[in-house]
């Protein structure tokens, strides 16, 4: 069956070939893995990163792969280099197809905690600000090229439910959870205004348990030894997500899809 499920994803993924792709936050775990299966896909995919020498690594263990990989340089908390990156993708490559969006920041800052200003402005920004942006422009190229485009919103379990601290140890929600919530709303919101534009283009939301290596279990273990031992999902089950929400018949659009490691005890 897994085997018949992968043929599957793979022949359905032909769509794609030669579409171009946006995924910001690629010079992380999850960016990273999603990047990778779509360039594998042959998709031309722009990473959008403000870590190029991590993406350039990447890049670089590609080999016999159908896509290709572009790493560009971009800030999403500024809207010059928002509108400088995808003004230089529709000048190389036309336009955009497919937005990820994946970047994000988590602190361990407290909501109550004195001098956190720069800390709750850098979530908000990055989780919330920064993702508009970056899916204002591509629903521009998209409306404009009248296409069947695809915006996934990587999103967190966190952003249906704040996790409860254990009595007497410190918080680790800060201002995380919040920007993640928004995210639940804000792709309803992107849902009911690509009706009102009258477009093609799907928007999905993918929120996943805890993951190795992403920004979440990092943090979090740091302070919290049980996180250490608590079961999580490989970077590469989130980018199978992706795959699977793209790949769906025109009349299908997966709103929300939330995926959990197997005996995950959040």
């Amino acid at each position: 069956m897994p085997e018949f499920s992968a043929m599957n994803i793979a022949e359905r993924m032909k769509r794609w070939e030669g579409k171009v792709a946006v995924v910001t936050g690629a010079s992380g775990a999850i960016g990273g893995a999603i990047s990778k299966e779509l360039v594998k896909a042959g998709m031309i995919v722009c990473a959008l990163a403000r870590r190029r020498d991590k993406v350039e690594k990447l890049r670089a263990s590609l080999f016999d792969v159908a896509g290709n990989l572009n790493c560009v340089e971009c800030d999403i908390t500024e809207e010059s280099d928002v509108k400088h990156a995808f003004g230089w993708i529709e000048g190389t490559y036309g336009g955009v197809d497919l937005l990820v969006n994946n970047a994000g920041v988590i602190t361990k800052c407290l909501l109550t905690e004195k001098n956190n200003t720069k800390d709750l402005y850098t979530t908000m920004e990055t989780n919330i600000i920064g993702l508009c942006l970056c899916t204002r422009e591509a629903v521009k190229s998209m409306k404009e090229r009248d296409v069947y485009g695809h915006i996934i919103n990587i999103n967190s379990i966190f952003g249906h439910k704040v996790h409860q601290a254990v009595p007497g140890t410190r918080p680790l929600n800060g201002m995380y959870p919040a920007s993640k919530y928004a995210v639940t709303a804000i792709t309803e919101c992107i849902r009911q205004e690509l009706i009102y534009l009258d477009t093609q283009v799907k928007v999905s939301s993918i929120s996943p348990g805890l993951v190795e290596g992403d920004i979440v279990a990092n943090h979090t273990s740091n302070d919290n030894d049980i996180v250490k031992y608590m079961p999580k999902l490989k970077p590469e089950d989130v980018a199978e997500a992706v795959l699977y929400a793209i790949t769906t018949p025109d009349n299908v659009q997966i709103h929300e899809l939330v995926i959990k490691p197997m005996g995950e005890f959040l």
